[in-house]
């Protein structure tokens, strides 16, 4: 069996990068991914032959092709090492030039072939009781609220929260991402994300401060429904945060549900915004109160010139619309000082609070 292989890596979705940075800052990332790939090649095959290499710096596509420096008996096993070793090296050096790799959903895949094919970790997949447990958790309301802090960027003063929701503690479904999956897979998306905006209002209703807001998360379903089924009587202090980019198109259909919101004297945010002509197109035509710039943006909002001069471009043109700009995401001191001179007005991350359990945070509030 020859003793040679080859290692693949490439970038999907390169123009995700410019939707989410804009085109200085994506430019940037792009070549310190090429950088990093260079480097992850050199640290991987170290101890092997390089016949080959050919890189696509354009396309962010990489193929090398190195002779093993192990007898060839061995072959499978060093493959499958490198493999491992290999989507580690490429998850730091995703996470360290894109923030949270995975929030942008650009994922970079690497290949060794032939032999095992090693690519990124693909989530843990669902039970299949999960189906069952998420209905009894629906059914029985089983369901816990948290809020995270929003803060004025300028003085860090508390002006609301964003509700989240979380399954019982222990269970398999307590964490947001394997609930809400589990719910999407039983067909009970929308009624999951009601039942917890509900549960949201009830629990929250006559208990922030005055001029204080709250934030909950639907996607564009359950929008179109909140008028018509949620509590909402008496309530002015909720922004219905919008949690799903859109094509253009459907982002226009909404315009109604959130107009009649509006009349309310009910308020929208958009979730996850990058600093690009579609993210801008989407806000422009839904004219949301509030926009919330993605975590994967402002994880490099430190990280140098171009990266600053998106961010601020960007929310002087969404000043412009209307909207009021909330960093989301926000983890260091560096990264508060960038966004204050961007002129980002309101922020939320770790630095500020981690979400807590509702009584906890609205007594301390």
């Amino acid at each position: 069996m020859p003793d040679t292989a080859r290692l693949h890596i490439d970038l999907s979705d390169r123009q995700r990068l410019f939707d989410i940075f804009g085109e200085d800052a994506a430019d940037q990332a792009l070549r310190d991914f090429n950088a990093a790939c260079s480097t992850l090649v050199d640290r991987l095959l170290a101890q092997h032959i390089i016949l080959e290499r050919q890189c696509d710096e354009h396309n962010c596509s990489w193929s090398v092709r190195f002779r093993l420096a192990e007898p060839p008996a061995d072959r499978g096993e060093i493959l499958s090492s490198l493999g491992q070793v290999g989507q580690t090296l490429l998850r730091e050096a995703l996470n360290g030039i894109f923030g949270n790799a995975s929030g942008m959903r650009i994922p970079a895949r690497l290949h060794i072939l032939p032999g095992n094919i090693a690519s990124v970790p693909e989530a843990e997949p669902l039970s299949s009781a999960d189906a069952d447990e998420v209905e009894r958790i629906l059914a029985d309301e089983n369901l816990r609220t948290v809020l995270q802090p929003i803060v004025r960027l300028q003085d860090r003063q508390l002006l609301g929260f964003e509700a989240l929701s979380r399954g019982p503690l222990g269970s398999t479904l307590e964490r947001p991402d394997r609930l809400f999956a589990a719910a999407g897979a039983a067909g009970l998306s929308v009624s999951a994300e009601l039942i917890c905006a509900r549960l949201a209002l009830e629990r929250t209703r006559g208990r922030l401060n005055h001029g204080q807001f709250l934030t909950i998360n639907l996607g564009p379903a359950a929008l179109l429904r909140a008028a018509d089924v949620l509590p909402l009587a008496g309530r002015t202090d909720v922004v219905f945060e919008l949690t799903e980019h859109l094509p253009l198109d459907a982002a226009a259909e909404l315009r109604s549900a959130i107009d009649r919101l509006h009349q309310l004297q009910l308020h929208t945010a958009l979730d996850d915004t990058g600093c690009g002509f579609a993210d801008l197109r989407t806000a422009e035509i839904l004219r949301p109160g509030i926009v919330k710039l993605c975590i994967t943006v402002i994880r490099n909002a430190d990280r140098g010139d171009p990266f600053i001069h998106a961010i601020k471009q960007t929310t002087q043109q969404l000043q412009a619309l209307g909207c009021r700009v909330l960093a989301e995401g926000v983890e260091t001191e560096s990264q508060h000082a960038a966004l204050v001179a961007c002129g980002i007005e309101l922020g939320q991350g770790w630095l500020y609070g981690r979400p807590l359990d509702l009584e906890r945070a609205l007594n301390g509030n």
